[in-house]
């Protein structure tokens, strides 16, 4: 007997074969994002790709699996953009077919594993995730490989393991560990997939055997050695301390988190790729009602499960499951800026499209007349999922865009500032700066970018002083320390410069970088040639 989802849709085996529908799942994927293929860079993209000098040569590939200078592990990620690198070189567009061909794997994967798991309307569930407009800032964002990548060998897990229940093939099993190996590699968020496989067992067998938790522990060791490499990495990132770090916070902001990203799927209207802080008032129970409601739901659809809460309890406990990585409660470096991103429910959503799928095919087949509506929701997804993905054309684009619905993401308000400047526009440069500033008083490229801006004014002491600030917020890095003496020279204060001359001298004996040394000297010949002047 067939497993495909085709059979259980009673549609008509003739004209919607398996292959035929795994077709038209790329086809609309492809459709929806046609406008990200000739999108370009935006945010990151340099960090990650064009400007990443471990891209460039065999010595660099090695580098990505040792992880050096890295805040975040995923070498399978980067190794796929440094072989994508020898076939695309500079052209983005490469990159962004790359990614949406991913995305319609994942689409046709997510179907199949829907389909083993007997999930009514598993086709049109796969259809919403493929074509849902939250999913825009995964896809056509060339950065965001590491959430496609990593969804379509998750996914790949998933299948086979439940290939490998049903007996099918004896490499199935070992198959699935390979696969969550590599999405561990690619993005460390995809540790909660034993978790998931539990849930599935659950679901496929209503019950849990000795044997199965066997099977289960090869995927928990994985796991738990994904977790302990992504929370190391990411413990790398500076630590501006914007947030209260109590567990109260913590609670506060998982459950309003919930709440966001649901509203997100269910009403995709007013779609922003980052969502704006959140201050809570943590002396009010208010504050708490909303993980208090996302706890209370859970209790319904268990108490439910042995009738209609069963489908409910299996799709709210994976998406909980699957947020739970990005829902504060493990420190990550953007959440200093945003309690919540699109990108970050991006693993979370099949759950809810599965539900979605099901409940929307199996009410189609009660009243005929919700057929058409369903079509006009889908023709509306892909009409905003197609606008959504304009705003990728470039860094500038996104940029303004996202700080036009969230005025206080202070990196891209630095990235503005960054563009501003080339184009010479110095005073909505200085503006877009002090705005990042403001935001993040400690946030060192804005201080050290509004100081060139400054001195291409020619405001050399407000640049120094801006340098200065840049300098005592990291009081390790040699660059800075170089542009500050130079600019305290044309400041005129040439005392001020000798003294910096002493500090680079001595962080560059320390550091033990080739040339160091020597550019140190050259600076304090430098000053002290200014200052015989």
């Amino acid at each position: 007997m067939t497993h495909f989802p085709y059979k259980q849709a009673q549609l008509n085996p003739r004209l919607l074969t398996p292959r035929a529908l795994a077709g038209l799942l790329i086809l609309f994927t492809i459709v929806a994002y046609l406008p990200a293929v000739g999108a370009g860079y935006i945010w990151d993209d340099d960090t990650l790709l064009t400007a990443n000098p471990e891209l460039r040569s065999v010595e660099g590939l090695g580098q990505i699996w040792r992880g050096e200078e890295l805040r975040d592990y995923t070498p399978v990620t980067l190794s796929v953009f440094w072989f994508e690198r020898r076939i695309f070189g500079e052209n983005p567009a490469g990159y962004h077919v790359s990614n949406i061909l991913l995305h319609a794997l994942s689409a046709v994967l997510l179907w199949l594993a829907l389909g083993r798991l007997r999930v009514p309307g598993a086709w049109f569930g796969a259809l919403l995730f493929a074509i849902h407009p939250v999913n825009v800032a995964s896809v056509a964002w060339i950065a965001e490989l590491k959430n496609t990548l990593s969804t379509a060998l998750f996914l790949g897990a998933v299948l086979t393991w439940l290939g490998s229940l049903e007996g099918r093939n004896r490499w199935m099993y070992p198959a699935s560990l390979g696969l969550f190996v590599l999405a561990v590699l690619g993005k460390g968020a995809v540790v909660t997939l034993p978790a998931v496989l539990l849930l599935c067992l659950l679901w496929r067998n209503r019950k849990v055997t000795p044997g199965d938790l066997v099977l289960l522990a090869p995927y928990a060791v994985i796991s738990i050695i994904g977790a302990w490499l992504t929370i190391r990495y990411q413990a790398r990132a500076p630590h501006y301390g914007l947030l209260p770090d109590s567990f109260e916070y913590r609670i506060s902001r998982a459950g309003a988190d919930i709440w966001y990203y649901l509203g997100a799927l269910f009403w995709p209207v007013g779609l922003s790729p980052m969502r704006q802080p959140w201050a809570p008032d943590l002396g009010s129970p208010l504050s708490y009602l909303p993980a208090a409601g996302a706890v209370g739901v859970f209790a319904i659809f268990a108490w439910r499960r042995q009738t209609w809460g069963r489908p409910f309890l299996f799709a709210y406990a994976y998406y909980a499951i699957m947020l739970l990585p990005v829902l504060g409660f493990v420190w990550m470096a953007l959440m200093q800026e945003t309690p919540g991103a699109d990108w970050w429910q991006y693993l979370a959503a099949p759950g809810v499209f599965a539900l979605l799928g099901s409940g929307a095919v199996i009410a189609a087949r009660r009243w005929r007349f919700l057929t058409p509506l369903l079509v006009i929701a889908v023709a509306l997804l892909l009409v905003q999922t197609w606008r959504r993905a304009a705003i990728y054309q470039s860094l500038q684009t996104y940029c303004e865009a996202v700080t036009a619905e969230d005025p206080h993401a202070w990196t891209l308000e630095n990235n503005l500032g960054i563009l501003l400047k080339r184009e010479g526009h110095f005073a909505e440069s200085e503006e877009r700066y002090r705005q990042s500033i403001a935001d993040n008083p400690r946030y060192v490229e804005a201080h050290f970018n509004l100081g060139n801006t400054l001195g291409a004014e020619g405001r050399t002491k407000d640049q120094a002083a801006e340098y200065q600030r840049a300098a005592d917020l990291a009081p390790d890095n040699v660059g800075i320390r170089f542009e500050l003496c130079e600019a305290l020279v044309a400041a005129g204060n040439r005392s001020q410069a000798l003294k910096i001359c002493t500090e680079v001298d001595n962080l560059a004996h320390k550091s033990n970088q080739p040339g160091a040394v020597d550019a140190a000297a050259r600076l304090r010949r430098y000053c002290e040639g200014s200052a015989g002047s």
